[in-house]
């Protein structure tokens, strides 16, 4: 069962932009002090679903939806007087090889379509490479951040130990 046959290349379109606007709002919502990391995860989404959509394309040429203009169709040779009855063989051929255009029209004609969800993916991944940097950067400052407070509470915690062992020996209390 195709579940994308009734959606158009439009509501595709729309489809992939809004599956990336809502992962990067669950993402958000998931994550909500790392809004880089959603950025980048929707720009991954969006790229990913762009490419999905090209190879769907690719996979089903002869549909209705990518213009591929009338099917063309072969003369029938069996009607023919007299020698009708010797031509039924190349009835068959001639509408093999008519399918066979028929198929390579229809992949002429998918491919511009597929060519367009590609592109889409090219602007997602190249979006994706900064935000990428920006993600890495901002985790980098974020871990030093974190490093420089575990930093602190590390001395404050050591100062008040250092206190704690003074406040021992001025009441002499016994070394364990």
């Amino acid at each position: 069962m195709d579940i994308l046959a009734g959606i158009s290349i439009s509501g595709l379109q729309t489809f992939i932009w809004s599956l990336a606007l809502g992962t990067a709002l669950l993402l958000r919502f998931w994550y909500p002090r790392k809004l880089h990391w959603s950025a980048l995860g929707a720009a991954g989404v969006f790229a990913a679903a762009s490419i999905g959509a090209a190879i769907y394309v690719l996979a089903n040429p002869i549909d209705p939806r990518w213009p591929a203009g009338a099917p063309l169709s072969a003369p029938s040779l069996s009607a023919t007087p007299l020698v009708g009855d010797y031509l039924k063989p190349l009835d068959v051929v001639m509408a093999n090889v008519i399918g066979g255009v028929n198929d390579l029209r229809g992949f002429q004609q998918a491919v511009p379509v597929a060519l367009d969800f590609f592109t889409m993916a090219g602007w997602g991944c190249l979006a994706a490479v900064p935000l990428g940097i920006f993600a890495l950067w901002a985790s980098y400052r974020e871990e030093r951040w974190r490093r420089m407070e575990f930093a602190r509470y590390k001395s404050a915690v050591e100062e008040l130990q250092q206190q704690l062992r003074d406040v021992q020996r001025f009441v002499n209390y016994p070394d364990r």
